[in-house]
């Protein structure tokens, strides 16, 4: 299975909720990114295979300010919108 990668004026964003409410919001277009997605995956499969699959975790290039520290029960959503939603709850 083959797919087109993301056009790069796609935006990830972040959303931290805390106690119901947005503790910290921001995001990031794939043109911000250091390195080209193509040229990471590229390096990736030079000289390694995956023949389960893998996943080439980049981070979200969006962070919140020095003195933010995640609470037990805050919620991180992380959205692309082409590809959905990543929620978690931290312990």
């Amino acid at each position: 299975m083959t797919s087109n990668p993301l056009p790069r004026s796609t935006e990830i964003q972040i959303e931290i909720i805390r106690e119901e409410r947005c503790a910290f919001a921001g995001c990031v277009k794939l043109t911000e990114l250091k390195r080209d997605p193509r040229k990471l995956v590229e390096y990736l499969f030079r000289d390694n295979s995956f023949p389960n699959g893998c996943f080439l975790m980049t981070g979200t290039g969006v962070v919140p300010p020095s003195e933010f520290t995640l609470h037990s029960g805050d919620r991180i959503r992380i959205t692309i919108d082409p590809i959905g939603t990543l929620e978690n709850e931290v312990a």
